[in-house]
């Protein structure tokens, strides 16, 4: 992946980054600024983003609004900058919004409607599951080099780490979301999926790498068009969303780091 192709994905996904900050997460560090900054230049020749420059402060990038109407959300195949984008996939991506603001995403999966009657003793079924996912900012390091979660609520529902810069996700249920975090943040010595994952995300903090964090609260699921409500309770339906997240994800193009998958 060109080095401009990965500046502009940073971009949409932290719009009003400014080039230091540009230069801090992108491998390389301080030797690549003047190489960020002539691209950051091209990409708005090219009328793919803006810069913005306050006064005492650092220049801030920002995708155009053709971006954002180009492609409105985040998980979708990145074509490389000066090419034609592909037609709008699968849903269940994030947009590039700023942490903390809910991401209007919908993920469904359903079987298709028989075209023809059943066998006798046969029954088709159709689900869908839609959910809302919000962006909740950032994974980071503290001084400790223990790993900092942004604060979540203490209820049931699914979430996902991202990692742009290797284009891939790994997504989890729970019954309880900032229990969660707390047990990736300190995982027990039997807990095997938590001390994986708490590891692979200070690999990639210690790489420069970024990690972002999504969760949804907001999910509906419809059986034979039949909406179900306050469906956060069941396990079946939390693995049912999951599964169709993983799905969705993987029909966007990133790589899913779910064991089972």
């Amino acid at each position: 992946m060109a080095l401009i192709d990965d500046i502009f994905e940073l971009i949409k996904q932290r719009p009003g980054i400014s080039d230091a900050g540009l230069t801090h997460a992108l491998p390389g560090g301080p030797s690549r600024h003047q190489q960020i900054n002539a691209r950051c230049r091209k990409l708005v020749a090219e009328g793919l983003i803006s810069r913005d420059k306050q006064p005492g402060l650092a220049i801030q990038n920002f995708p155009t609004e053709k971006v954002h109407a180009a492609l409105p959300t985040e998980g979708s195949a990145r074509p490389r900058v000066g090419e034609k984008r592909p037609p709008r996939g699968a849903d269940g991506r994030c947009p590039a919004v700023p942490p903390g603001k809910p991401v209007p995403a919908t993920v469904a999966a359903q079987e298709p409607t028989a075209t023809k009657p059943a066998p006798s003793g046969v029954s088709h079924i159709k689900i869908t599951t839609a959910l809302l996912w919000h962006s909740g900012g950032e994974v980071a390091l503290d001084g400790l080099e223990k790993l900092l979660f942004p604060i979540l609520k203490p209820i049931a529902g699914i979430y996902r780490f991202r990692f742009p810069h290797r284009r891939s996700v790994y997504v989890g249920e729970t019954t309880n979301l900032r229990r969660r975090m707390q047990n990736y943040r300190t995982p027990g010595a039997t807990q095997s999926t938590s001390i994986w994952v708490n590891k692979l995300i200070r690999e990639c903090l210690v790489d420069n790498e970024i990690v972002l964090l999504d969760t949804s609260t907001d999910i509906s699921v419809s059986l034979n068009d039949a909406s179900k409500h306050d469906v956060l309770h069941s396990k079946t339906i939390r693995l049912l969303a999951e599964n169709a997240a993983l799905f969705a994800e993987t029909e966007a193009g990133w790589t899913t780091l779910n064991k089972a998958t």
